[in-house]
């Protein structure tokens, strides 16, 4: 059997391209020959996986065309020879426009009503994170470490910008239809498909302008540009030369640059109407960890101010426990998802900042205030980064659909009821147990380490094992600063006061100046006793978020060094014991970079 890999991957992840590696050094092992060298892509690389991609993809069709050359009459297509377009686009004036629901693969959904977009780091902090409330009124459930997946929308200005630059605006919302002209290439979203849109809403909902673009953007531009400049222009930027590739690094990725910011520089540029879907990529689905269990009976956060900038006005988001809100009212119906976020801004050598376009649409998204004792809620200010009361039009709750998603994520199983001869009493037929019965019930502890925004699935796992009477657990959460950015504190306390909860914050940023920073790998060597007695004695589970920079490695590293000071272990049985730990599921990692 002859075969090649082509395997995706990200150096920022400790396994980086674990699946790919072991795959070829499976088939290699039973016998199987490669035809072209396996390669295995770095996202970190500067083109990302494209990086490897392209000249990887010309030994392979090198070796193809050797194996297997084409048959008489048959000849490779000149890239100077466009290719059909994959979609055919038809306007239909006698037709209502639809909103495109886009969909993902094992992803449900669900409508819901955001109740709550407050930043809870301080103005003027380095980093703008938001807390997110949305409520379901049917019956929703999920498990600590499901995923939230949202579908962003493209801002409108950015949108008008690009309508006005290829002279669409008249038809932008005249309603039109879609249907595949071609198999090859990427398929068209089904959602997009035979339903009545208009080119608005595809340029809002569906297809990309905010993305920096990769190669394949810049080979159709070649077909599209009447300027003989720009033509050599893009065909340098597709080339494989050294030089080519430091031009399309400086010239987009470098700085940022977006489609539409390209297509701003490159005036000369004119795009057929049926190519939208082969020039411009598809807008990405996001996703992000749920911060809470729908076991919980959270009371929804109702900030009274537009201001985030005081100590009192982070605590008024924080949550209830008591089944009420601060004025007495009791809680809505129904069940609520918390989110975590981070906005993604930052500054290159171009002149307007960049921004995420998913945390631009989030931060944008301005919630009412909510009256809980009315059926239908009215608005009165907005509560998000704007001052600008919301109009008459949006005093109707503010709806959106949010999927849900199976994560990978396993609480430890629950600990079986022991077999008593005491049983206690029955009432209505309800065997109720005994107190020594509930003592001797006994959970296994969990450790959660969660620093920055990684803090969200923990959020989930502690509501989710206190719904559960199982309170041996632990949290270490890390921060910079514990008056700036210092997440869910109040909550924290709470639980600790309540004995649901053991807890250690590192402020990196608190220490005086000259003093080493303290990360969350720094308490846990410090609690190294503590940390044997939980994992080498009690069989602890332990759970990792966050960025997937060197915490990860670091806090395994301190688990590794517990059981060598602690346990008696040697250095390689601790490695041992740490990769047995990750194999039976008891240690998990939720990182990204």
């Amino acid at each position: 059997m002859l075969f090649t890999v082509f395997g995706l991957g990200d150096s920022a992840y400790e396994r980086f391209c674990w699946a790919s590696k072991k795959l070829v050094r499976r088939l290699l092992s039973l016998g199987a020959k490669l035809f072209v060298e396996a390669c295995h892509a770095d996202e970190q690389e500067r083109f990302g996986y494209e990086t490897a991609l392209m000249p990887w993809m010309e030994k392979l069709f090198e070796s193809l065309l050797e194996m297997m050359p084409l048959p008489d009459g048959l000849e490779i297509l000149p890239a100077s020879q466009i290719p059909a377009p994959r979609a055919g686009l038809a306007f239909v004036k006698d037709e209502n426009p639809r909103p495109l629901l886009p969909v993902e693969p094992v992803t449900k959904y669900h409508e819901a009503t955001l109740l709550i977009n407050k930043r809870i780091t301080t103005d003027g902090w380095y980093q703008d994170v938001r807390h997110l409330q949305f409520h379901f009124e049917d019956p929703v459930t999920w498990n600590p470490g499901d995923i939230a997946v949202l579908h962003p929308h493209t801002h409108p200005d950015d949108v008008q910008a690009l309508l006005e630059r290829f002279g669409w605006i008249g038809r932008a919302d005249v309603p039109i239809r879609l249907s595949r002209t071609s198999t090859t290439g990427h398929a068209i979203p089904s959602h997009v498909l035979d339903h009545p849109t208009t080119l608005r809403e595809i340029f809002t909902s569906v297809l990309d302008i905010s993305c920096v673009p990769r190669k394949a953007f810049f080979e159709w531009l070649v077909h599209f540009t009447s300027d003989s400049l720009e033509k050599e222009k893009f065909e340098e930027f597709t080339s494989l030369s050294e030089e080519g590739q430091d031009d399309l690094y400086q010239y987009t990725h470098r700085v940022r640059r977006t489609i539409l910011e390209v297509l701003q520089d490159f005036r000369h540029v004119s795009i057929p109407l049926e190519y939208i879907f082969d020039v411009f990529p598809l807008i990405r689905a996001r996703q992000f960890s749920i911060a809470s269990s729908s076991r919980y009976p959270m009371v929804p956060l109702h900030p009274t101010t537009n201001s985030s900038s005081s100590q009192q006005d982070k605590d008024e988001t924080d949550p209830v426990q008591n089944g009420q809100l601060s004025d007495g009212k009791k809680e809505k119906e129904g069940v609520y998802l918390d989110l975590c976020v981070a906005i993604v801004t930052y500054r290159t050598k171009l002149k307007a900042p960049r921004r995420g376009l998913c945390t631009t649409w989030l931060s944008n998204l301005n919630p009412p205030l909510l009256d809980l004792s009315s059926p239908f809620p009215t608005n009165q200010e907005t509560n998000g980064d704007t001052n600008e009361k919301q109009s008459p039009e949006t005093n109707n709750p503010l709806r959106i659909r949010v999927g849900i998603r199976r994560g990978a994520l396993r609480l430890p199983p629950r600990p079986k009821p022991p077999q008593s001869s005491l049983k206690g009493d029955v009432i209505a037929g309800v065997q109720i147990e005994t107190s020594n019965e509930k003592e001797n019930n006994a959970c296994t502890p969990v450790i959660c380490i969660g620093p920055g925004t990684g803090v969200a699935p923990m959020r989930a796992i502690i509501q989710e094992r206190i719904t559960r009477d199982e309170t041996d657990n632990t949290l270490y959460f890390g921060c910079r600063s514990s008056s700036q950015d210092y997440h869910y504190a109040r909550e924290w306390e709470a639980h600790a006061q309540a004995g649901d909860l053991t807890f250690s914050v590192a402020f990196s940023r608190d220490q005086p100046e000259g003093e080493r920073k303290v990360y969350v790998q720094d308490l846990i060597e410090r609690d190294s006793a503590r940390i044997w007695e939980l994992v080498g004695k009690r069989n602890a589970w332990v759970y990792i978020s966050g960025a997937s920079n060197k915490m990860p490695a670091a806090v395994k590293a301190a688990i590794r060094q517990a059981a060598i000071t602690e346990g008696g272990l040697s250095e390689s049985e601790a490695d041992t014991y740490v990769g047995k730990m990750e194999w039976e599921g008891r240690l998990f990692e939720e990182c990204w970079s």
